[in-house]
């Protein structure tokens, strides 16, 4: 996106048609189905600064309509200084209340940049401005003090908005920041906004209810789980979450340090639900990860509390399974066939980068090739063995790299590499390394696949390295073993 001088933009928009006007305004990288109103608000403010003010330098530089990738916030006016960001919003009609939460939220998304901000809303009805003051409240002030700001602001040269603002120093984990995540220090999508909203407002009067979150990884699905969990919570309501897999360290901390009911569902034949509860006490129970439930686990739970008010949450990624018996299981389709839940999908992925993303999609599928994509943040090491591996991976792990391993029966003694299966399902990691070993390989569709033993393995590899790899927010990288061909395939992919 690139800066724009707001007469400029007014000028276009009267003089030219409507065609011109918006391939002018798409030059910019502001959308060309700019609302009119919003350019009538727009002109209402410049007016009313030109009434204040001879110097017409202060309308250079504004990015206009500028959206955060992957996020989805939007700014409807923003002027990147060294020493200040002026930010501006505009209304044609608003409150105090409404407009004192969104400067707050913008202060949020803004304070990484580590300069003066400065926040202000305009309503045109009114012709009123108001500022943030203290990070907190809002207080009516005068023109002057806008135009003084946008004087004294020395002004950055920006090529592209879109990289000064990387979608992920807005994520916040519930289990990597369980604090941040309890004192409300993150925002959720749009989308995730609006599911949120609907479901806080469900809890069942005379019969159970059952709700079903779906998403891919990434898609933010353990994030707005624990948030309506915890919105719940604070509506004195009754919360039991089951985690279908081992309970990381944010959980426990949740659980045993502010009393988060949080339990790990087992995969050794034992379950919960085995004798009758009184479930009575929730109000809210839900399944997190509820993809790898055992079938006669939830059918145990279901006999238990079909006939209780109570609103049950089962949040799934129908591809992410990692065994055959998950597979066959088929816990998705089954809690659609016999519940008939309310449905939700997340689908826009926000915990990784578009290049992570990107290269993700083209390891499992060699014909999905982003042709522009440059791969800046995924690298590879090739070694002939795990022996001749392991000091390097060591390394990796003392530099900080989170290094995942496949197979346990793979895994020298003294790997540094985790495998993992439900240790860490649910997480995320800055940098991450996997390890392909000489199981895998490229079929006649040149999707990867890997080779089965004679005896039919309880891991589905492929479902394995795929969970690996998209635990990676920010780095990517792959150490292979033993495998020539796979090399290549990923030279290919980086080149």
């Amino acid at each position: 996106m690139k800066a724009i001088n707001l007469i400029s933009l007014l000028n276009a928009q009267t003089d030219v048609g409507d065609l011109s006007f918006k391939k002018y305004v798409s030059s910019f990288g502001i959308n060309p189905h700019i609302r009119m109103n919003e350019l009538a608000d727009l002109q209402s403010l410049v007016d009313t600064l030109r009434d204040y003010t001879p110097f017409t330098y202060i309308f250079n530089n504004f990015f206009v309509g500028f959206m955060i990738n992957q996020i989805g916030k939007e700014f409807d006016l923003l002027r990147i200084g060294t020493n200040s960001v002026i930010n501006i919003e505009l209304k044609r009609k608003s409150t105090d209340e409404k407009i004192t939460k969104q400067l707050i939220q913008n202060e949020y998304y803004l304070k990484f940049l580590d300069v003066e901000l400065y926040h202000f809303t305009y309503v045109s009805s009114t012709e009123k401005l108001y500022m943030l003051i203290d990070s907190e409240r809002i207080e009516e002030v005068e023109f002057h003090v806008l135009i003084d700001r946008l004087r004294e602001q020395r002004l950055l040269e920006i090529d592209n908005l879109h990289h000064l603002f990387d979608p992920i120093n807005y994520l916040v984990s519930p289990f990597e920041s369980p604090e941040a995540f309890l004192k409300d220090e993150y925002f959720l999508t749009a989308q995730q906004s609006t599911f949120k909203r609907e479901m806080l407002e469900m809890i069942p009067a005379d019969i159970p209810l059952f709700v079903s979150i779906e998403g891919g990884p990434g898609t933010g699905k353990t994030l707005l789980l624990y948030d309506i969990a915890k919105n719940y919570i604070r509506k004195s309501h009754g919360v039991k979450i089951f985690h279908c897999g081992k309970l990381n360290a944010g959980q426990e901390k949740l659980k045993k340090d502010y009393g988060w009911s949080i339990e790990s569902i087992s995969y050794n034949g034992k379950t919960p639900f085995t004798t009758n509860q009184d479930w009575g006490i929730y109000d809210v129970i839900i399944f997190d990860e509820a993809q790898r439930l055992d079938k006669q686990q939830l059918i145990a739970f279901l006999d238990q509390i079909l006939a209780i008010p109570i609103m049950c949450i089962f949040s799934f990624d129908r591809q992410q399974y990692l065994t055959s018996e998950e597979l066959d299981n088929n816990i998705p389709g089954y809690i659609e066939e016999r519940l008939h839940p309310k449905r939700y999908e997340l689908k826009n992925i926000i915990r990784c980068s578009k290049e992570i993303q990107a290269f993700i999609t083209n390891l499992f599928d060699l014909v999905k090739q982003s042709t522009n994509q440059k791969y800046m943040n995924i690298s590879t090491q090739y070694f002939s063995s795990y022996d001749s591996a392991g000091s390097y991976l060591h390394y990796l792990h003392e530099e900080g790299w989170k290094v995942l391993d496949l197979i346990p029966s793979n895994t020298p003694p003294d790997s540094p590499g985790e495998n993992s299966f439900y240790e860490i399902i649910g997480q995320d990691y800055e940098e991450v390394a996997v390890i392909i070993d000489e199981s895998f390989f490229y079929n006649d569709q040149n999707k990867l696949s890997y080779r089965e033993t004679e005896k039919r393995l309880k891991y589905h590899k492929t479902k394995v390295l795929f969970q690996n790899v998209t635990r990676a927010r920010r780095k990517l990288h792959l150490v292979i073993i033993n495998n020539p061909e796979v090399l290549e395939k990923v030279l290919n992919i980086l080149a």
